[in-house]
């Protein structure tokens, strides 16, 4: 894996181009990179997404709490020239394998010296650096991260957060040293809750390795995943990236996964930030969302997203967003979409994810070309406030407005569980 900065600004973050591989497209930055669930992107099958969100070749973000179970079939699949990619549907995208997934919220507690819980839908697993190593070799990931503890969150106390770095320095020395089994490229792990003392021991362990140990970072402990993302505290969550950001080489690729909002993610991308994922957008949908934000300059004030719920949609024969041009609002209506909620129709979130993913790569694109003529302040004060007078909110609340035993299992029922 290669990572090269085009262009580096103080006010505007910096564009860069990741080869991940060779014989694949370079990926600008910042990128945005494709959050699935079990292999596939939540709601969407292979099909679907690359005929109607996009044709690009995207980075598939994949959790292995969530697919734990492929690691034995793929260790006898006969694939030396097709991938983990290959196997889930989706030929020819590259992929990151994380422990957790972004998009649901990961208990706390289980952690013991020697092994990392794993959380999958069987149950909680022990995940020793051993068998971690073992299950990255049968997946062969394009890029993987360094086993770590990232159970921290605002609220951690010291203790909690210094056993997080010794513990997931313990994990690395035996990733570092058997890492040359695995053919695949290493995030390393920076890992201190809101500790400036103990994300600085972290970052310090990773660039004492031998040059070409690991291709990048990854920052985890900051929350919990899922809607804690959400609404976590910007303000005692920017400066500790900043010192972090502060202590790291440039040449390398800052990935930080979750669900974090539109503005947070832009002022994260203004201290240097490189990699993010759409477990904002599956929130959004699974919680009857659709993302209005805008990301254009106009004279109209506009709302972060729109609550397909609301009785007030019933009649309303206008799209989602009427500057969007996805299939969702090219072909259908805010009343069609709240019918689909209302009868709970699988279709439902089917369109609203088909939306909220292609709004928020649009979003990504604009990204980058603010960044290019130094204008990301700008973009960030206009998501900020969207036009109006004060700041908007992005946090996400849980939406249970449909759940009950009759429909449970069916369409935005099932989305809401």
């Amino acid at each position: 894996m290669k990572f090269v900065i085009d262009s580096i600004t103080k006010n505007s973050g910096r564009l860069g181009q990741l080869h991940i591989k060779d014989g694949a497209p370079e990926q600008r930055t910042p990128l945005l990179m494709q959050t699935t669930k079990g292999g596939s992107i939540p709601y969407l099958s292979g099909d679907v997404f690359e005929s109607h969100v996009t044709r690009k070749q995207q980075v598939l973000q994949l959790t292995l709490s969530t697919i734990d179970q492929m690691t034995e079939a793929l260790a006898q699949w006969n694939s030396a020239e097709r991938g983990l990619s290959d196997y889930v549907g989706f030929p020819g995208h590259l992929n990151v394998l994380l422990l957790r997934d972004p998009c649901e919220m990961t208990p706390a507690g289980g952690n013991d010296r020697d092994i990392q819980p794993l959380f999958t839908r069987r149950g909680k697993e022990s995940l020793s650096p051993q068998r971690y190593m073992e299950m990255v070799a049968s997946l062969r990931p394009d890029i993987y991260q360094g086993l770590c503890d990232a159970d921290t969150n605002e609220l951690s106390a010291k203790k909690r957060v210094q056993k997080s770095v010794d513990r997931t320095e313990k994990f690395m020395h035996y990733i570092y040293e058997h890492k040359s089994k695995v053919d695949s490229a290493l995030l390393a792990p920076i890992v201190g809750g809101y500790n400036t003392f103990a994300r600085t021991q972290s970052i310090k362990h990773a660039r004492e390795q031998p040059s070409g140990s690991y291709g990048g970072y990854i920052f985890e402990g900051f929350h919990t995943n899922g809607l804690t993302a959400t609404t976590l505290d910007a303000s005692k969550l920017l400066p500790i990236v900043e010192h972090c950001v502060g202590q790291l080489e440039e040449d390398k690729p800052r990935m930080v996964p979750g669900a974090y909002t539109p503005l947070t993610t832009l002022e994260l991308i203004g201290l240097g930030m490189d990699l993010f994922d759409t477990s904002y957008a599956y929130c959004a949908a699974v919680n009857f969302k659709a993302l209005t934000f805008t990301f254009v300059p106009d004279d109209v004030v506009h709302i972060p997203f729109l609550d397909i719920t609301d009785d007030a949609n019933k009649e309303d024969f206008t799209p989602l967003l009427k500057s969007c041009d996805c299939l969702t609002c090219r072909k259908h209506t805010r009343a069609y979409v709240h019918h689909l909620y209302k009868t709970n129709e699988l279709l439902g979130p089917i369109l609203l994810m088909v939306h909220n993913l292609h709004h928020y790569m649009s979003f990504f694109a604009a990204i980058r070309e603010s960044i290019a003529r130094d204008g990301l302040p700008q973009l960030t004060e206009l998501v900020r406030r969207q036009n109006g007078d004060s700041q908007v909110d992005y946090g996400i609340a849980p939406n249970s407005k449909v759940i009950n035993k009759a429909t449970m299992g069916k369409g935005f029922a099932a989305a809401a569980v």
